[in-house]
């Protein structure tokens, strides 16, 4: 015996009975059959001989008995060698079958893309507009999977340019992490953009029409950008997807990079979930070839409007999950009001024109949970100031960094009025900010609003 439980049960009129024999399960138990009518039944031994008649077992007994063994038998079992086996032969068989077809699947897919990819013209340049932590994250993240790639940082200011090819730290935003020696910065949008094969773009959404449109005779009409500012315009109400044409008075190839993802954990290799939008299918294909390595995987999409919503809306939503923290509500309170917020995002996405799938994707829920969880949010850090009691004032002159919900939760209330979508967790930190509310009156509000049925 392998010192393993396995045996088929079914119910009867008088209970539980057994087919086959039961083998030991925990150690130290008798291995057993149960023989016997309807009254009685005698434990028989793995050797075959009875035991003492005195043992014969009433029925109560062995239905007890019974269930105790299908008890057993539902928990891990230890093998003769000390090993937990937590499953029978049979279901190890296709558990290990079922990862053997994943991986051959992975393996073939691996390398129709590889040869796909083949033909691609090498790459030696990429520029980052911005010098921020994600800018500079991302870059980084290029410069290590691609170790002859040039990675130039398009800044503004002087001094953190010098900092960061002087010393090679972005002394600024990630002070703990040395930046590779291919990364590099430049104020001259000419020296930045000359040769370079993609952009990224890494300017704060309030801050990208000018910015974009002083180095627009810098930038190739066929340069690809790959946009990873999350936000809506507010003085426009356009999304980046209809900014960065705008900005530049044309059409530009594009993908929208987005998913959880805080800029140290990216600093630290840590495994990391992207999603690559695009109309061009072509393109975002090779976007998710350029960023894959073994610490980042990105998956694609052709819905650039969910995904470009759900990165705006979730910073929004983050604020709230802050206010929540910050004024101590608890655990109940931070889940009723993120899945409520959820529910808002894919209320309003999907009236825009957003792919459910998206919504409740890596882009959509993935991003959300970071940014509401995550103590390193930005976002949730304005939440949790404006709960314990803040001004907005002080908490936004006290941050070097941008936090895009600010601006941005106004406009959603703009969007929802046009699609006319209730929005009461997103609308109530708006109000919040504008300072026509404190943050407990807005849970105050919210929580007396109509009981209503689920959608």
């Amino acid at each position: 015996m392998d010192g393993k439980m396995y045996g088929e049960w079914r119910a009867c009129d008088d209970g539980v009975s057994m087919l086959g024999r039961a083998s030991a399960s925990p150690p130290g138990d008798e291995e057993v059959s149960l023989e016997g009518g309807d009254e009685y039944c005698t434990v028989v031994p793995s050797d075959g001989s009875a035991q003492n008649p005195k043992q014969n077992l009433t029925k109560r007994e062995r239905i007890k008995k019974l269930k105790e063994a299908s008890r057993a038998r539902a928990m891990p079992a230890v093998a003769a060698g000390g090993e937990l086996v937590m499953y029978p032969p049979e279901e190890e068989r296709r558990i290990k079958n079922s990862w053997a077809r994943l991986m051959r699947w992975s393996k073939n897919l691996r390398e129709r893309e590889a040869a796909r990819s083949a033909g691609d013209v090498g790459l030696d340049k990429v520029v980052v507009f911005g010098g921020g932590s994600f800018g500079t994250a991302i870059g980084v993240a290029l410069a290590r999977q691609h170790s002859q790639m040039k990675i130039v940082l398009l800044l503004r200011d002087p001094y953190l340019c010098k900092d960061i090819n002087d010393s090679h730290y972005n002394s600024r935003y990630l002070p703990d992490f040395r930046l590779p020696d291919q990364v590099t910065a430049t104020t001259s949008a000419e020296a930045a953009l000359k040769g370079a094969q993609y952009a990224i773009h890494a300017v704060p959404v309030q801050h990208s029409r000018d910015f974009l449109k002083s180095i627009k005779d810098y930038i190739d009409p066929d340069l690809p950008i790959i946009s990873v500012s999350k936000g809506i315009e507010v003085t426009t109400g356009k999304i980046m997807s209809d900014l960065i044409p705008s900005a530049l008075g044309r059409k530009q190839p594009m993908v929208f990079l987005s998913g959880p993802s805080f800029a140290k954990e990216v600093m630290d290799k840590r495994p990391t979930g992207l999603v690559a939008a695009s109309r061009d299918k072509v393109l975002c294909r090779k976007v998710q070839n350029l960023f894959a390595s073994p610490t980042m995987r990105v998956n694609i999409t052709t819905d650039v409007i969910g995904v470009e919503i759900c990165g705006a809306l979730k910073n929004v939503l983050a604020i709230a999950a802050g206010i929540v923290e910050g004024l101590e509500l608890g655990n109940n309170a931070m889940a009723a009001l993120i899945s409520q917020g959820c529910s808002e995002i894919r209320w309003l996405a999907e009236k825009m024109g957003a792919k459910p799938a998206t919504v409740s994707g890596l882009s959509g829920l993935g991003d959300i949970m970071l940014t509401c969880y995550g103590s390193l949010s930005r976002n949730r850090s304005v939440g949790v100031r404006l709960g314990k009691g803040e001004a907005l004032v002080d908490i936004l002159a006290s941050s070097s960094q941008v936090a895009e919900g600010v601006p941005t939760a106004g406009v959603v209330v703009s969007l929802a009025r046009k699609y006319r979508v209730q929005l009461p967790v997103l609308t109530a930190v708006a109000q919040v900010l504008n300072g026509h509310l404190s943050a407990a009156e807005a849970v105050a509000e919210i929580m007396n609003l109509p009981q209503i049925e689920e959608r």
